[in-house]
């Protein structure tokens, strides 16, 4: 299963708390996991599972976050 990672800025709280909204807004069309949320060089990194046949409709919701084969 394809990852997306996205990196979110300590001092953004409120955007990290919006990403997490989107996973659950997500989570009602397609089978999207978080696979671990952690500290990374003073951001949040948000890494998600995701289904390989929704990863269009991932990117457009997180559209600066990284995708991993």
């Amino acid at each position: 299963m394809p990852l997306l990672i996205a990196w979110f800025e300590l001092s953004q709280l409120k955007d990290f708390r919006q990403a997490l909204e989107k996973v659950e807004e997500l989570r009602v069309l397609i089978p999207v996991q978080v696979a671990n949320i952690e500290m990374e060089d003073e951001k949040i990194k948000l890494v998600l599972h995701v289904p390989a046949d929704s990863l269009k409709l991932v990117r457009s919701a997180f559209p600066e976050g990284v995708l991993v084969a």
